[in-house]
This record gives C-alpha cells, structure tokens and sequence, in this order.
C-alpha cells in the first residue's frame, strides 16, 4: 500500500551538512474506484545508513512494519503475523531519495532508464525515462514533469502507452539543501479504467534525530 509506495551499521557522528535520517507523522487516505476508503496514521521513519523504512502505525490498530532488503515484516505487539517478498524498493523511496539530494530526477538518473527527451511545456520541464529492452517489466517509459527542478509528478507508462501510475508531490518542506514533499498523490487505474487514489501526508518533519536511536532499528526483522 504504501509506496511512498519501502545494513545494520553504527552511526558515526556527522555534519550538519550530510542528511541521513528523517521521521515524520503521516496520514495515508485510500479511496478506492468501488468507493470503499481507507485510512491509515503513524510516524515514519528512516535512515538511509541502517536501511531499515520502519512504520510505526497507530491507527486503525497499533502495528509495526518494517520494509528491509525485498521483504515487508509486519508486526503485531512484536509478533510477526505477516512477512511479503518485494522488489527491492529503497533507492526509491521518497525517504532515501531526498536524503540523497535525489527527488529532482526521482533517482532516474542511476538506474537503469535512460533519458530519451526533455521537452519544455509551459513552466515545466518534461524528461522521458525509457527502460532497456532487456529489462522484464511492465513500464515502458516514466515521464519526470519538474518546476524550478524540483520534482511535480511522475507518469509511469506501460505498453501501448497505458498509463500504470501517476503521482503528483506537493507541499516541500525544505531546511537548508534537505527538500521533502508533505504531500503525494497517487493515481492507479484499475482494469476497466477506473481510478484509484491514495492520498499520503506528512507532518512534524523531523531531520538527522540523534536522541532517538531505537526508533530507528527494529531488530526482529533480519532474524524472522
């Protein structure tokens, strides 16, 4: 569900000028082309030398999960009750790009996509990412609209020239070189065309917290 849809190392003392961790309260609001809804609250955190994007839920049920390397660990007062494989997500997160000064080109730039135009429409600069042939996947292209150069929206595009996902960042809260949107929008098609939305905002963003190390860890998930 979440995208915003997820290494242990000790933490050396840095500068100021290096971002590594953040939190924040989130809402995430889904609502579903059936009309059903969802909602979901807590605080998230993340630190891009631990690798650990840990969610800290309050509501509808206190839960923790945990997004480490391709797996989803959910956790119930410390049990785990579900574990889920996934692709391997961290580099694009919003958490680790905007850590990483990487949310202009969403991390684009060092992956495997390559840049095939750039395109100027009103005040916006449009790129198109194409992935290589080779790669098996269900995107053809990515569509980056940046203002300023900073990041507005992402369309995924699959084949002929379905659209998979749009995402629209708005609201940066910004503290020196460190940006990060307080809200993303999603929009999902389903099969017969209808849109899904989900809704994802951030408050109380909290940069480089040297006072709370273990909300930063949740040591249960490499060992279950």
């Amino acid at each position: 569900m979440l995208m915003a849809i997820f290494c242990l190392v000790m933490i050396q003392p840095v500068s100021g000028q290096e971002y590594y961790r953040m939190n924040a309260d989130f809402t995430v609001k889904i609502r579903r082309s059936d009309s059903t809804m969802n909602l979901t609250r807590g605080t998230v955190f993340y630190d891009k030398h631990i690798g650990e994007l840990i969610y800290r839920v309050s509501f509808p049920r206190p839960e923790v999960w945990v997004i480490a390397d391709t797996s989803i660990f959910k956790y119930r007062a410390d049990t785990l009750y579900n574990r889920v494989s996934i692709p391997s997500v961290k580099e694009f997160t919003v958490f680790h790009l905007s850590l990483n000064s990487g949310m202009s080109d969403y991390g684009l730039k060092k992956s495997m996509f390559k840049a095939s135009r750039v395109e100027k429409k009103n005040d916006q600069v449009l790129t198109y990412w194409k992935i290589p042939e080779q790669a098996q996947s269900s995107i053809d292209h990515v569509i980056v609209a940046k203002k300023d150069n900073r990041l507005e929206s992402i369309i995924m595009v699959g084949e002929d020239s379905r659209i998979l996902s749009r995402q629209f960042y708005r609201d940066y809260f910004k503290t020196g070189a460190f940006e990060f949107p307080r809200q993303i929008v999603q929009i999902i098609p389903d099969e017969a065309g209808n849109d899904n939305y989900q809704v994802t905002e951030f408050r109380n963003v909290v940069v480089n917290d040297m006072e709370n190390d273990h909300l930063f860890r949740h040591g249960g998930s490499a060992s279950n």
